[in-house]
């Protein structure tokens, strides 16, 4: 039997969501169409958790747990780098050097503004300046959902060490994990979470999780604020922490190695 832990696993959530719609403890047990049940429940307390109702004044909350920052080594010659497969979106304006740096790193612009900035560039290779995110492709076809692939022009001309953070994208109940993120601080939040969305589900609907839920988002959400030194709320791209922009390295220039 595996040691007990306060981490609060999916097998448990699963659970007391069987249990609070009357099918039992033994998850194994129920039957397909239960099962079903039972997992569209979670995923949707799940989805209610990573992306909060509005809490009081403020609009909304990105989680520190899913802010990984990302360091990657260039390669001299390549312009397209892979992002993890539960990349959502990019927070702060640029690509960062992990060491220290004479310029600043890449600044993030859209696909549109990359290609213009590519078609007008009078190098291939040298220090990146622009930086885009754009949809992995196969034969012309998109990949399935969540993959892409960074992009850097000039192209580096040097192995250098950089980073950036992402906002991730998660799916507890598909991608086979035994604990969903940020169960291990906020399992209780996320239970509340699911079986305020049970409550839809059963005969004579209640509001007790509901309200339970959201007394427990507040105490999760100012927890987080306070792990996070601050945190984010109510904004989705930081930028706060980014150092001050040098507006001349922010143009098209002509680079020479």
């Amino acid at each position: 039997m595996p040691e007990p832990t306060l981490s609060t696993a999916l097998d448990e959530i699963r659970r007391e969501v069987a249990r609070f719609l009357s099918f039992g403890r033994d998850y194994a047990s129920l039957t397909v169409v239960q099962q079903e049940d039972v997992d569209a429940i979670v995923r949707r307390g799940l989805r209610q958790f990573y992306q909060p109702p509005p809490v009081g004044q403020h609009s909304g909350h990105l989680w520190s747990f899913l802010r990984p920052t990302v360091s990657f080594a260039t390669v001299i010659g390549q312009e397209s780098y892979q992002l993890p497969d539960d990349y959502g979106a990019m927070l702060g304006s640029r690509i960062t050097y992990v060491a220290s740096s004479p310029n600043d790193g890449p600044l993030i612009v859209s696909d549109y503004q990359y290609r213009a900035l590519k078609e007008g560039s009078t190098v291939d290779q040298g220090v990146p300046f622009h930086a885009t995110v754009v949809p992995r492709t196969s034969n012309g076809a998109v990949v399935s959902p969540g993959r892409s692939d960074l992009l850097m022009w000039p192209k580096p001309d040097r192995v250098v060490t950089m980073q950036y953070q992402y906002a991730a994208v998660q799916d507890a109940i598909t991608s086979g994990l035994s604990y969903p993120a940020g169960a291990a601080m906020h399992g209780e939040t996320i239970i509340a979470s699911c079986l305020a969305i049970a409550e839809e589900y059963v005969v004579s609907p209640t509001t007790q999780y509901r309200q339970l839920f959201r007394e427990r988002l507040a105490s999760s959400i100012a927890l987080d604020r306070h792990a996070r030194g601050g945190g984010i709320i109510g904004r989705m791209r930081g930028t706060e922490d980014e150092p001050p922009q040098h507006r001349h390295r922010i143009s098209v220039v002509t680079y020479t190695p």
